[in-house]
């Protein structure tokens, strides 16, 4: 199978995903006037000191006051191995002026989490202005090719300040690493300046978008393919490939097709998937996975599978599969925190010591940092996964009006998203002119937030799309209808998009 990376953006949001033939491994939704991201470094005023949690809530210009604590870093503190030692005193007063970093986005009523042991990566390399510390990834486990790369850094690094080799390195040379690390530094060097200048509260760097993300985090010169379907995303990953690398420039395309991207590339039944609990494995078991405020629990169950042989190995087999989906899933969905893993008994201890095994082998591979406890006599295992943003579901849902928020239903941009997909598929087969049965709600939506407004502009422009508001609809309830007709019969209620 090969490995994609697809970018396209629209509705105000840029969607980001990583997929193995048409299954896919990541999917993020993201604003594009998004308040605040991960890794953008502020210049804050403090508010409120917490001397005996040694905190702070900080102003950096956000809605809600950011929060503060010595011991917070953006990187993960385990890739230091124990060899520095991080500032953990806060020396803070309030109306002091400083430097912080966004590590976790805001939830509910809280805050972005902030730190001040700031750090910026890219490809190859993490930096650390404020931390004398010089390491290599922990997933490099080859001691040779670990001491090479100590022995680069080392040569490298700036005076006082700190270096990690991460785990895209492991087969690049000086030159590679080199580059990067002047990047980084002349990056801190503007933001120094642009921090001198500015008037607290301020943001004085904002890390790039998801789809910079993606070529500093996964892009890899394994990956067959990089897929834009906006031309000004798709401009400036090729400006930023440029500095970082050339190789990427080979591989991106610019996606022309009238019909939507992850239509066309079969990626939006799985995105869809997303929004249930039940997710199927290939021999017919199912996961279920459920979330509470405190944790998330998954179920293992062995559905229509039955086997061949002794209940004891078709229960083991289910076992396997669902280890791997589970770690897909953690992924894909982006769960963090505490998750609860309820396979299915066995009974003997070979086949928990292999399942229990296998599953940290496939929890490996993901980019957060997973730890698992081994598992109880009751088939269980707990897992906890570093959070850092939100859940990938939390931008296709809402608070159900319907339920009074017990449940969800899918959100505005979402429906509109699907009315754009079938828009796209309806013209795509020649018709001229749409009609499109929809919620009222969602009618005022389009109009209100101009949804849509720039397709018609760049796309649409020869075509006709009327919109018929319905009260009686639910709001995903939606229907495209296709007309060739010169005289195109219409309701009174009918409007003309745009």
């Amino acid at each position: 199978m090969s490995v994609n990376i697809y970018v396209d953006s629209h509705g105000g949001n840029v969607i980001g995903a990583v997929a193995d033939g048409k299954k896919l491994l990541e999917y993020r939704v993201e604003k594009k006037n998004k308040a605040v991201t991960i890794g953008s470094v502020f210049k804050g005023r403090v508010e409120n000191v917490l001397p005996g949690m040694q905190a702070a809530f900080v102003n950096v210009g956000l809605q809600k006051n950011g929060y503060l604590s010595a011991s917070d870093m953006l990187m993960d503190k385990t890739e230091l191995l124990g060899k520095v030692e991080i500032p953990s005193i806060l020396n803070l007063k309030e109306g002091d002026e400083i430097m912080v970093q966004a590590v976790k986005d805001p939830a509910g009523s809280k805050g972005v989490r902030l730190t001040t042991n700031i750090s910026f990566a890219t490809r190859f390399v993490v930096f650390m202005p404020t931390i004398d510390f010089l390491g290599v990834s922990r997933r490099i486990t080859d001691e040779k090719t670990k001491e090479n790369l100590l022995k680069i850094a080392e040569s490298l690094k700036p005076k006082g300040q700190g270096i990690i080799i991460r785990t895209a390195a492991e087969h690049v040379g000086k030159a590679e690493i080199k580059k990067d690390i002047a990047i980084l530094t002349e990056q801190y060097k503007k933001i120094l300046d642009e921090f001198s200048k500015a008037k607290a509260p301020a943001c004085v760097f904002e890390e790039g978008n998801i789809a910079i993300r993606l070529v500093r985090d996964v892009y890899n010169p394994h990956i067959d393919s990089f897929i834009v379907g906006d031309k000004e995303i798709y401009q400036k990953i090729t400006e930023y490939a440029q500095k970082v690398d050339v190789g990427l420039k080979r591989k991106l395309k610019l996606y022309d097709k009238k019909v939507d991207m992850f239509h066309f590339y079969g990626l939006d039944e799985d995105v869809a998937t997303l929004l249930s609990s039940t997710v199927p494995l290939e021999n017919g078991g199912y996961l279920v996975i459920d979330k509470t405020e405190a944790l998330t629990s998954i179920d293992v169950n062995t559905g229509k599978f039955i086997g061949e042989d002794n209940l004891e190995d078709t229960v083991f087999n289910t076992n396997l599969l669902a280890s791997k989906e589970i770690a897909r899933q953690l992924r894909l969905r982006n769960i963090s925190g505490i998750i609860i893993v309820d396979f299915i008994d066995m009974v003997g201890e070979e086949h928990r010591q292999r399942l229990f095994e296998t599953l940290q082998s496939y929890l490996a591979e993901d980019r957060e940092k997973c730890t698992a406890v081994s598992m109880t006599n009751l088939g269980l295992v707990e897992i906890t996964r570093k959070k850092k943003r939100r859940e990938s579901a939390s931008m296709l849902v809402k608070s159900c009006p319907y339920c009074q928020g017990s449940g969800t239903v899918w959100s505005n941009d979402y429906i509109v998203m699907k009315i754009r997909t079938g828009l796209l598929d309806l013209f795509a087969d020649g018709y001229d002119t749409a009609i499109v049965d929809l919620n009222i709600d969602i009618a005022e939506y389009i109009f209100a937030k101009r949804c849509l407004k720039k397709d018609v502009e760049k796309i649409w422009g020869d075509k006709r799309i009327y919109i018929i508001p319905h009260k009686t609809y639910h709001q995903q309830f939606f229907l495209i209808k296709g007309d060739n007709g010169k005289v195109v019969e219409v309701p009174d209620n009918a409007v003309l998009l745009y």
